[in-house]
Formats: C-alpha cells, sequence, structure tokens
C-alpha cells in the first residue's frame, strides 16, 4: 500500500466498488498538453479495438499539423481517428453544441461497428457535455446557432448596465471590466430568458434532488478516465523543447500560410474574427508581428528583426506552458468537482498516470491504463485510482475529498480585473503566480518613468502614473 493512502479510504472504496460490464463504454484521455494523451489513445486503441475521437478545437481545421500540434499518420498506426483535420480555415470555429452533436453521431457508428470510443483532446468545454448531463455551457445554444444579438458587441459598461437589469446577482459578482464574463452571463439570459444565477440554482436544486432519489446513481455510469500528468518541471521542459522541434520542423510557413490568408481575406472585404477559432493558436498571435516586420522590407534593421523573433519564440513557449496550466486547473478544479457530484461511481472512474518521465511511458502509463480498461471492458473489478502511483495516491487522495466550506466576502481586484467572491478564493488569488507576476510587472513599469526624470535635466518632473496593464489573460 502506499504510504499516502489510508487503509479506510482504500476499503470505502473498494467496498462499493462495482463490477458491471459497460453496454456503452467510452473511454476519455485527459490532461495537459505534452503530456503523451494521443500516445495513450492510441495505445489503448490498437490493445481494445478502438477509434479515436479528437477533442482538440485547434485540431479539427485542416492541415497546418505543425501549428496545432496534429498526431502524424505514422503515429496514428492505422488506428481510425475521427474529427481530425475536419472544418477548412474559412468555416466558423465549432460551439459546444456542434462537437457534441457530431462526436455523438460519430460514438454511435463506432459502436455499431462494435468498437470502444476514445475521445481524446484538450479542450475541455468539448469533453465536458458529452460526460455529464447538465452543464449550463450547454444551456446558451438552446436558441439555436444562428440566434444573434447585437447588444452584446456593445461596449463593456452597456453590457454591464444590462446585466444589472437582468441579473443583478451576477453583475455583482464580476470585475466591472471582465467583458468575457459579463458579455457570458448576459448571453446567458438572452439565448434562455433566465437569469445564470436562476440556472446556476436550479441546477444545484436537480442535481440534489438526484441524489437523494437515486443515491447517486441516476443511471449506471459506463465512461472510463485517464488523466496523463507529469510533474510541473519537467513539463516545462518538455514543452520549451517541444516549440524548438516545431520551429525546426517549419512552424513559421504554416504562420505565414494564416498571415497570408488573413491579408487574402482583409483585400477582398472580408473581417475575420481574430478572437476565435485557428487565430488563438499558440503561435500564431506570437509571430504575427515579426511576419509583419519581414514584410516591411529593408527599412527594418536586421537587428531589430533577430529581437523579434526571439520574443515571439519565448512568449511562444510562456504562452504554452500557461495553456498547460489552464488545462490541468480545469481538471482539477472542475472536471473532479463534477465527477464528485456525480456520485462516487464517477469519482472513481478517473485514474491518473504519470508520465514524468517519457523513458518509463509504457511501464508507467500504458501499462497501468490497459489494466485498468481490461477490467472495465470484461466488469470486473477496477482497482482504486489511488493504488496506481504515488504521484496518483498524492493527487487523488486530496481531490476525493469535498472542499470545505468558503466564508463569503466579495473582494475586487483591480489589477487582474476579477471579483473574487469568497474570503479563502480572494487569499488563493493574492498567493497565486498570476496576481503577484502582475504585481511585479506594474512595480517594474511605475519605475521606468522615474529612472527617466532622474536624469533629466529639466530638475524632477513627476513621473506619470503606471498604466492599467489590465487582465494577463
Amino acid at each position: 500500500m502506499l504510504r499516502c493512502l489510508g487503509p479506510r479510504l482504500l476499503r470505502r472504496n473498494v467496498a462499493t466498488m462495482s463490477a458491471r460490464k459497460p453496454a456503452k463504454p467510452l473511454l476519455v484521455v485527459l490532461g495537459s498538453t505534452g503530456t503523451g494523451k494521443s500516445d495513450l489513445a492510441v495505445e489503448l486503441a490498437m490493445r481494445f479495438n478502438g477509434e479515436v475521437i479528437n477533442a482538440d478545437a485547434m485540431q479539427l481545421y485542416r492541415g497546418l499539423p505543425i501549428i496545432t500540434n496534429k498526431i502524424t499518420p505514422q503515429e496514428q498506426h492505422g488506428v481510425p481517428h475521427h474529427l481530425l483535420g475536419h472544418i477548412g480555415l474559412d468555416e466558423a470555429p465549432w460551439d459546444v453544441e456542434d462537437f457534441r452533436r457530431e462526436a455523438t453521431r460519430v460514438m454511435g457508428e463506432i459502436r455499431g461497428r462494435g468498437n470502444l470510443p476514445i475521445l481524446v483532446g484538450g479542450t475541455q468545454y468539448y469533453v465536458d457535455p458529452l460526460l455529464f448531463t447538465d452543464i449550463i455551457l450547454d444551456q446558451v445554444q438552446q436558441a439555436g446557432p444562428d440566434t444573434s444579438f447585437p447588444i452584446l458587441e456593445e461596449p463593456t459598461e452597456v453590457l454591464l448596465e444590462e446585466l444589472r437589469k437582468c441579473d443583478p446577482v451576477m453583475a455583482e459578482r464580476w470585475h466591472p471590466n471582465d467583458r468575457r464574463k459579463i458579455q457570458r452571463s448576459l448571453e446567458i439570459f438572452l439565448h434562455t430568458g433566465k437569469p445564470a444565477s436562476q440556472l446556476y440554482d436550479e441546477q444545484r436544486e436537480r442535481r440534489a434532488a438526484a441524489a437523494q432519489e437515486t443515491g447517486g446513481d441516476a443511471q449506471p455510469w459506463e465512461k472510463l478516465l485517464f488523466w496523463v500528468d507529469a510533474d510541473k518541471e519537467v513539463l516545462r521542459e518538455r514543452l520549451d523543447g517541444r516549440v524548438d522541434k516545431m520551429l525546426d520542423a517549419g512552424l513559421l510557413a504554416e504562420v505565414r500560410e494564416l498571415y497570408d490568408f488573413k491579408l487574402d481575406q482583409a483585400a477582398s472585404g472580408t473581417e475575420l474574427d481574430m478572437t476565435k477559432g485557428i487565430w488563438q493558436s499558440i503561435g500564431y498571435k506570437q509571430f504575427e508581428p515579426y511576419l509583419a516586420a519581414l514584410d516591411g522590407g529593408e527599412d527594418v534593421p536586421a537587428d531589430d528583426l533577430a529581437a523579434l523573433k526571439a520574443r515571439a519564440v519565448e512568449d511562444m513557449k510562456t504562452a504554452t506552458r500557461r495553456y498547460a496550466n489552464y488545462q490541468t486547473r480545469w481538471i482539477r478544479l472542475k472536471q473532479i468537482r463534477r465527477l464528485r457530484e456525480e456520485g462516487p461511481e464517477a469519482l472513481r472512474s478517473l485514474y491518473l498516470v504519470d508520465s514524468t518521465d517519457a523513458a518509463q511511458f509504457h511501464e508507467r502509463v500504458v501499462g497501468p491504463a490497459a489494466d485498468v480498461t481490461a477490467r472495465f471492458l470484461a466488469g470486473e473489478p477496477c482497482p482504486d485510482p489511488t493504488t496506481l502511483s504515488e504521484r496518483a495516491c498524492e493527487v487523488l487522495t486530496v481531490a476525493a475529498e469535498p472542499p470545505p466550506p468558503e466564508t463569503p466576502a466579495r473582494h475586487t481586484c483591480d489589477l487582474c480585473q476579477t471579483v473574487l467572491v469568497t474570503e479563502q478564493a480572494w487569499q488563493r488569488h493574492v498567493k497565486g503566480t498570476a496576481h503577484r507576476r502582475a504585481l511585479k510587472k506594474k512595480k517594474k513599469l511605475a519605475l521606468v518613468p522615474l529612472e527617466r526624470t532622474r536624469g533629466d535635466d529639466s530638475g524632477g518632473a513627476t513621473p506619470p502614473s503606471s498604466p492599467d496593464i489590465g487582465s494577463l489573460f
């Protein structure tokens, strides 16, 4: 028994673990970018007659294999992959309902062939509606994908005033400059006719009622989840190295392809929404200034071009690491919470496999996952998830326990443009990396004009106030 695993926890999980052969099994491979999700999905597919369904928003687009990190045909080893390279650059990005509808159709076809569907990808808001039946995120689509509301394009202060009228609870929750969250809450009301705060309350009531009536298992839980995880520092080095390999493999050619497509669309009078779809891929935003400078001709000094390129490389590495952190936080804070709310069987279906040591990938990731999958498909009792490794024990033992209740208290962080509604959330925020980074940057910016005025003969003019750096995310 692993040291961090209490015997009482193990006995409780084993005693309640059911043995039932799933009628409609679904395997889901989760994890941050760079951990080896696609490799594990392929390995499991080859062993259990599986077919892979892509759940990565960027990999839905055709072409651009480097910037979207698509699995190569060689790496697929003949395993059928679905929804990979599925839409063109000129097509609108899929919303949640688009993906759920198509993925559900593909899962039905795979099962119709007698094969096992394996969902893999890092776009968790695509994955969650296929796991959970009651998510507020889906409610926005009830009015239909063609419904539009011009008011959502108004300035943020207008959106906030409208939100105060229809949903003062949510309006009070968000920072006045947090356009995305304000717009989201207003959008939910416009689509559903109900305040988002009311929908959240109704959702909690439905879940509580269902748990009371059925003991927490309204329907059989026939999903098996693998969370491919790795040590943060090891993953950081791995991701930095991957960016370098992407550059060597031709990343800039794909960025150029996107950049030229954007220019062609602009020349034809077509305005692209740069806040959605492929334009949010990590790599494009970072290298666009470099390409624009290249196209500027001889007016741009070679040293400036080199500096722009170096900055783009570092910015891409930083953005990749932040995205990996975001994906991990989603699993820890949202998906595990939803599994806990779904019931004990759902929470016990999540297995963490440790890919920290790439040389031991088959022994520490593929082997344990294949053993659990074989038992799951045969309807045999599966091992307790906390017994797979020391890392699994440490992470999942904590995750299995519901968080302690938090003290309501509203705090506003103008620096990060966010509002925290509990004292504990505020303490986590001010101690967090993002807030400390923003604070450090603000102090640094505040010193720049001061240093300049010290060397000025004008007699020490009062330096201007530091700019509002806004939200970092």
